[in-house]
């Protein structure tokens, strides 16, 4: 058979969903004409029938094998984002559309390769017909990763590890600057300062909230902590409030 008839029998499998043998139509078709149009094309149209059929490990299995034997491909922005979808997709727990589930309080490993991939999408290729969505993706990436901080910042303080939630929350400050959980944020390191005894930096911090969220304003109580007060609600925002804000 030639390179295109094994490659259009390797398609057809492809439509009737009889993945296993396309893949070893594919093969022989790389074994026999090694780096030609229809083998490039192959893995490509394998990847994404595993990207279809939900297998999304071997979709990032056969997105890294094009990328590295074809690095100055045409659709090499394809398999970057195709790649990108993949991770992402990993990333968000099974039932989060279903049961509402929150993706910021997961691991978020394969969110931070997705995050790379669009990037390099939307960098590497400015003319891409996946760079606006690349950069769409990019924005909602950046908010969840800045939220997991929040939630791990969070978590420490409630357990009274005040040096790793302040850590925590600087963290998320200094990676994801003008992220939504900035206020959380903010409010997450006054209350581990506070806990820490440096009142100072707590002021200052109190200092940085006030400025950037005019809703909020604060005072020193009795013991020089510094609280926090929301002015649209009566009650000064103390340590139980934060159950209030879905941190914990």
């Amino acid at each position: 058979m030639s390179e295109a008839e094994l490659y259009e029998q390797g398609s057809v499998f492809l439509a009737n969903a009889d993945i296993p043998s396309a893949v070893n139509v594919f093969g022989t078709l790389e074994a026999r004409f090694p780096f030609s149009t229809y083998a490039q094309q192959s893995i490509l149209d394998l990847a994404f029938a595993y990207y279809d059929f939900g297998q999304k490990d071997e979709t990032i299995a056969e997105c890294d094998r094009f990328i590295d034997l074809y690095p100055n491909h045409p659709n090499l922005d394809y398999a970057f984002y195709l790649r990108a979808l993949s991770n992402l997709e990993k990333g968000q727990p099974f039932f989060q559309e279903i049961l509402g589930q929150d993706v910021s309080k997961y691991d978020v490993t394969k969110l931070k390769e997705a995050y790379d991939d669009f990037l390099l999408v939307t960098n590497r290729f400015k003319g891409s017909k996946y760079a606006e969505d690349a950069s769409n993706r990019l924005i909602f990436l950046r908010d969840s990763m800045a939220k997991h901080e929040v939630y791990v910042a969070s978590y420490y303080l409630k357990r009274g590890a005040y040096l790793a939630s302040s850590e925590r929350s600087k963290y998320m400050l200094e990676k994801y600057p003008g992220a939504p959980a900035t206020k959380d944020a903010l409010i997450i390191l006054i209350e581990s300062y506070n806990k820490l005894e440096m009142i100072d930096l707590a002021k200052s911090t109190a200092d940085v909230l006030t400025q950037n969220f005019s809703n909020y304003s604060y005072m020193l109580n009795e013991n020089k902590m510094v609280i926090i007060k929301d002015n649209t609600k009566k009650d000064v925002i103390e340590k139980k409030s934060f159950f209030n804000l879905g941190l914990f």
